[in-house]
């Protein structure tokens, strides 16, 4: 599940999941980390969730 969440967020949180700090994820992607920071805050309300941790939560897979 995406929830319609952009190619860039997807890729903001795919970085969270690794481990990587704002300023990390800023230098990978050659964008300011205060970019990430809106990058992470649009994905908190797409998800309806409040940390890194439970945003990368939501989108793991399922098991069946």
């Amino acid at each position: 599940m995406t929830a319609n969440l952009t190619a860039r967020e997807q890729e903001v949180v795919m970085l969270v999941s690794t481990g990587m700090t704002n300023a990390e994820i800023a230098r990978q992607l050659w964008i300011s980390p205060g970019t990430v920071r809106r990058h992470l805050e649009n994905v908190f309300a797409k998800l309806d969730v409040h940390t890194r941790t439970a945003a990368v939560a939501r989108l793991r897979p399922t098991e069946p």
